[in-house]
């Protein structure tokens, strides 16, 4: 009996199946053989350095903004740009000052070429540039740096991990390379000299080369038909320990190829029609027949032991060559190194006499830092089948022979097999100090997946994951989650990555392929709910701090916390954790090297992030108003630094006399604001207060309003309405209140009130000399006098309110910084604050509300700005003055604001030394710690 046909699958129901999945194959990740190579580089100011495709030029990104710019490539490139070839080498110093870059040629010398950065990020000047002899390209680089990385422990305390790398101490920058020649360079720039020296050192010999001796140049090895060109390196630097090393090393592992000789080329192609009839004087000399088994990977990674000294004259060079790690696997796509610190002895329990005089290796063994080669491959078989992935990971360690000679050995630790999945790229991970636990991350295709079915078809889907693996065993981290790689629908398969680099903060990567540049979340812990005692534990909180303690941009965090998967809860748990972190450093006598300010400024960067990724109006509009308080929380801090550094014995130093009136006018203008919120708040403030009303919000009286249109807008203008509030709802939760119950915020304020009232009567008392003398004296005057407040009134009373803010208790305290306004427990001291406002003489409410300017020419050609204080376009930033058009600014990536400051933009009146000492304070970063842009105004 036959089968039903109508039953029977047909050719047109597979083909339709089969194109709801979605398969990969094995040349997709072939160019991870040929070692196609595409850098990328994440500076700690959080900008991506890529190459450009196709020209040689390098691409820069400010993360996570959409400003672009380029890196200005050497005239010699600019002349002759289809000479040269994209750069394969990019990297950039710790302290984002110093970048390089190098340009193979096209059948030319390749270019290398060092920038140094302006006070923008987006500015880089050729610093010098030089050339590379075919066959000694370089194949990676990297600064040294002399900067130790900062940590958390787990009470919350802040501590520098031990020095990482050689120490350069009159040299800046100090770079090393590593070319096909398998020679090391050393490139380095003195701060009492203007070029650049250079030390060359063979890494397969050992050598000794310095800066008195005169350069050898050093032939590389070859055999008999083959050059030996080194095609990848990695640098390793190991962290120092003056117990077993009095000197600091690093590691540089080295794969090489084996070509064809020139030469050997050249003469098979004059023989190839040779009749065999030779001389015999000629024999010897000829070359052997071509071998295309030349082309080949060989199957193992060269070690040698660097150290770079300097002996307080000149700079040398030691190399020592290492046995080579022997590997079966063909295809070597990855290769790093990876340390881990040794721990600190514990003092409790440590021994009086020495553990070397006393014998006891195994506590010494326990607190060495410890030094991995991981690496990874492929086996494409007989390329019928997808790759096989697999990753070893070696241990370098120390062995202290009888003659005090200190030779290392690899030893295999981890060794695991990946198939199906394919393994791409490898970054480094996440480092654990006190549990002495070391990850990488590796990025893992799969072999295929299904297609979204459905009406709504996403743009992307995922493709792959990405793996935190511990070492030494290369296992899975059980603490860490497993983030998707996604892809574009149509190519799913044809475009993994070449490189990654992961985030200032080793939160992101950023993956590079043949057609793309895409960021990924890193893998990270499972986050567990648990007390404020243990909220300085969290992933989030430690990382803010680190980068606090260490400068570095905070704009991975801040991604991190504005994505709608985060919980908005997590916003106040990590500032919450990086307050705890301040306060155990302050107890414990630990100089921070931010302060409470700063972290404020972060939350300028959080607060704006989120908002700009919230959908909910309501949630965006309080995101805006948390953005904009914590800015006005910088400003006041920076007008008070302004004011002390003018201050005088007798007075203020006048030659800046318009930059402080437009400080003066910026501080009376929040004054203004922030009083009218407690004039709103004077009946829930009442000691005797309606029992009818809500605890935390006042309904005011309804008024009769007059019938004319133009009154009636100018009533519910939202220049007439409170700062980012309703007229008709009012809360002792509004985030500009915290300057009156916060004890460092409330102390700012008292301070630069007192500035702003000194000035005024410093003004007041002179007498006008001249006609801008009289035109500073009647604007601070009519500033002073049109705004409805006694600044010395209001000066009292903030001082008064200051001892019982400090009074609270610290947790009250921190919680309301990390909520970014006053919390219910401090809701009493609030209403005292502004009943001591609203009943003394400090308020003329007329004053206050009206201004004279509003009445002029009636209420029709009433024109008032829509902009709160601190989110006005039109003021700088920083000195709170008009900004000038036409004229070259500043942008800040953090706050959105801009300046004028660094430019030859002149206020009248003129500048005096100590409002240019002022100024510089802010050249390289804004008042909220953001980084500058260029910017047209």
């Amino acid at each position: 009996m036959y089968p039903d046909a109508r039953n029977s699958p047909s050719k047109g129901k597979a083909k339709q199946a089969d194109a709801q999945n979605w398969h990969s194959h094995w040349w997709d990740f072939h160019p991870l053989a040929d070692n196609l190579q595409r850098p990328v580089a994440w500076s700690n100011a959080s900008t991506i350095f890529t190459a450009h495709p196709s020209q040689p030029l390098i691409l820069g990104r400010s993360f996570s903004s959409s400003k672009q710019f380029l890196i200005v490539s050497p005239d010699q490139i600019l002349n002759n740009p289809a000479a040269y070839e994209p750069p394969n080498v990019i990297t950039v110093s710790s302290n984002d000052h110093w970048l390089f870059a190098y340009f193979p040629g096209r059948d030319c010398d390749g270019v290398g070429c060092l920038w140094q950065r302006g006070y923008t990020i987006d500015k880089w000047n050729i610093r010098d540039y030089w050339a590379c002899e075919r066959g000694a390209g370089i194949v990676n680089a990297v600064f040294v740096s002399a900067e130790r990385e900062w940590v958390t422990c787990p009470d919350g305390s802040t501590t520098r991990l031990a020095q990482c790398g050689p120490l350069t101490p009159v040299s800046n920058p100090t770079l090393l390379t590593v070319t096909q020649a398998h020679q090391l360079n050393v490139y380095f720039l003195r701060t009492y000299a203007s070029g650049v020296k250079s030390l060359t050192c063979p890494l397969v010999q050992a050598c000794y080369t310095a800066e008195n001796m005169s350069q050898v140049a050093h032939d590389p090895p070859r055999g008999p038909k083959t050059s030996r060109l080194c095609s990848a390196a990695s640098f390793g630097f190991i962290f120092h320990d003056r117990a077993r090393l009095a000197e600091s090393v690093f590691m540089v592992a080295m794969r090489s190829r084996r070509y064809p000789l020139s030469d050997t080329l050249r003469a098979a192609s004059d023989n190839s029609h040779d009749l065999g009839l030779s001389l015999d004087n000629q024999l010897d000399e000829r070359p052997p027949l071509l071998d295309w088994n030349s082309y080949q990977e060989e199957q193992m990674i060269e070690l040698c032991e660097v150290k770079l000294r300097f002996d307080g004259l000149c700079m040398s060079v030691l190399t020592a060559p290492l046995s080579p790690i022997y590997h079966p696997a063909p295809c070597l796509t990855n290769f790093m190194f990876v340390s881990v610190p040794g721990s600190k002895p514990d003092t409790s329990t440590s021994p009086k006499a020495s553990p070397m005089k006393d014998k006891q290796p195994q506590r010494g063994q326990l607190e060495l830092p410890m030094t991995y080669l991981v690496a990874s491959f492929l086996d494409f078989e007989e390329y019928a089948s997808l790759p096989k992935s697999r990753i070893v990971a070696y241990s370098i360690v120390r062995v202290i022979p009888p003659n005090s000679k200190i030779p290392w050995a690899a030893r295999l630790v981890g060794d695991r097999s990946l198939s199906p999945r394919i393994l791409t790229v490898v970054a480094p991970g996440s480092l654990s100090v006190a549990m002495r636990k070391a990850t990488v991350v590796v990025a893992m295709t799969n072999p295929g997946g299904a297609l979204a079915r459905g009406a709504a078809k996403p743009k992307e889907i995922p493709v792959g994951n990405l793996f935190a693996l511990q070492l030494p065993d290369l296992s899975d981290d059980p603490d860490c989650d497993h983030p998707s790689i996604l892809a574009p629908v149509n190519r799913t398969s044809s475009d993994c990555p070449l490189s990654i680099f992961t985030s200032p903060n080793k939160l992101l990567a950023c993956a590079v392929s043949m057609l793309q540049t895409s960021v990924h979340i890193l893998p990270r812990a499972r986050i567990t709910s648990g007390s404020k005692d243990t909220l300085h534990q969290l992933p989030l909180a430690q990382a803010l701090t680190v980068a606090l303690q260490s400068r570095r941009s905070t704009a991975d965090i801040s991604h991190i916390l504005s994505l709608p998967s985060t919980p908005a809860t997590m916003l106040h748990d990590t500032l919450f954790g990086t307050l705890t972190s301040y306060e155990v450093n302050a107890r414990l006598g630990t100089a921070n090297s931010f302060s409470m300010v700063d972290v404020m400024g972060a939350a300028v960067e959080i607060y704006r992030a989120r908002a700009r990724w919230t959908q909910n109006e309501d949630e965006k509009e309080r995101y805006l108003m948390l953005s904009r308080n914590a800015l006005n929380v910088c400003s006041v801090s920076a007008c008070s630094a302004a004011f002390e550094n003018c201050k005088e014995s007798e007075g203020y130093d006048l030659e800046p006399v318009w930059q402080l009136i437009s400080l003066s006018t910026w501080v009376v203008a929040f004054l203004e604001d922030l009083m009218k919120e407690c004039v709103f708040l004077a009946d829930l403030a009442d000691p005797t207060p309606n029992t009818s009303l809500n605890f935390n919000e006042v309904m005011p009286k309804q008024e009769p309003m007059d019938d004319n249109p133009f009154l009636r807008n100018w009533l519910t203008s939202p220049s007439q309405q409170v700062t980012n509030q309703s007229p008709h709802s009012v809360s002792l939760d509004t985030p500009i209140l915290l300057h009156l119950v916060h004890p460092l915020f409330l102390s700012n304020l008292r301070a630069v009130v007192f500035h702003v009232s000194s000035f005024h009567q410093y003004l007041t008392s002179m007498t006008a000399k001249r006609e801008n003398s009289q035109f500073a004296r009647d604007t601070m005057l009519d500033l002073v006098n049109s705004s409805g407040l006694d600044l010395k009134v209001l000066e009292d009373i903030l001082s008064s309110a200051i001892p019982e803010a400090s009074a609270a208790p610290v947790e009250e305290i921190m919680a309301s910084f990390a909520e970014g306004h006053p919390v219910p427990a401090q809701y009493e001291q609030l209403k005292k604050t502004i009943r001591s406002l609203t009943t003394s003489s400090a308020i003329d409410r007329p004053r206050l509300f009206i201004k004279s300017s509003d009445l002029v020419d009636g209420f029709a050609n009433l024109s008032v700005s829509d902009h709160p204080v601190g989110d006005d376009p039109g003021m700088d930033v920083v000195t709170k003055g008009r900004l000038l058009t036409q004229k070259p600014g500043l942008l800040c990536l953090r706050c959105g604001g801009r300046s004028q400051i660094g430019s030859e933009v002149m206020v009248a009146g003129h500048s005096s030394p100590r409002w240019k000492i002022w100024e510089r304070m802010w050249a390289a970063r804004c008042i909220c710690g953001g980084s500058w842009v260029n910017g047209n105004i």
